[in-house]
């Protein structure tokens, strides 16, 4: 399954106007708080994230431990096949030392809370970072092989009646950048 999605960003009254509307017009899926620890220096790595091939996480969902692997699948990294190899552990710490040992010394750690809403057949994502920076993400699911030109220009539309900005290549760029320098850090694994 390939995973196409587009991000845009907020500001505080932007994501409480946006919660408010998917409160009353969309369906909650569920909220969480996730840890995750982006991975370096792999075959597919680069540090552009719009060019990377392969982005390697180890993820914690509340007590859901996982490795998520995405694999480009459409242009600047807007659609991408994930994959999951679910974890028998829940303490991130004994999959971190695991990973260690493998030879992966060093990750960028994330955290972010999310709210999961189902509007019109999008997954919607309203995202909060630890230094209250506020992002959308809209999701559609295509199967593998398909074309994501079309699901990306619908879930662009949608963005626009909702009247959100859309973060072009260029800017989804900077703003993952931005995220990485000014509330991610890259600690030892």
């Amino acid at each position: 399954m390939i995973e196409v999605e587009i991000r845009g960003r907020l500001d505080k009254a932007g994501f409480d106007r946006l919660k408010e509307f998917m409160d009353k017009n969309g369906k909650h899926l569920e909220s969480h708080e996730r840890e995750m620890y982006l991975l370096f220096n792999y075959p597919g790595y680069d540090e552009d994230p719009t060019a990377r091939e392969v982005d390697i996480r180890l993820r914690k969902s509340d007590e859901f431990c996982e490795i998520i692997v995405k694999k480009k699948a459409g242009d600047h990294n807007t659609a991408r096949q994930e994959i999951s190899l679910p974890l028998a552990v829940k303490d991130l710490a004994v999959a971190r030392k695991v990973l260690s040992a493998l030879g992966q010394q060093k990750a960028l750690e994330m955290h972010r809370k999310k709210d999961l809403y189902e509007y019109q057949g999008i997954e919607w994502s309203l995202v909060r970072t630890p230094k209250d920076y506020f992002y959308f993400e809209a999701e559609l699911r295509v199967e593998d092989g398909t074309d994501s030109t079309e699901a990306h220009r619908q879930l662009e539309a949608a963005a626009k009646e909702l009247n959100l900005e859309v973060l072009g290549p260029d800017a989804m760029r900077q703003f993952i950048l931005f995220l990485d320098k000014e509330v991610n850090e890259v600690v030892d694994l």
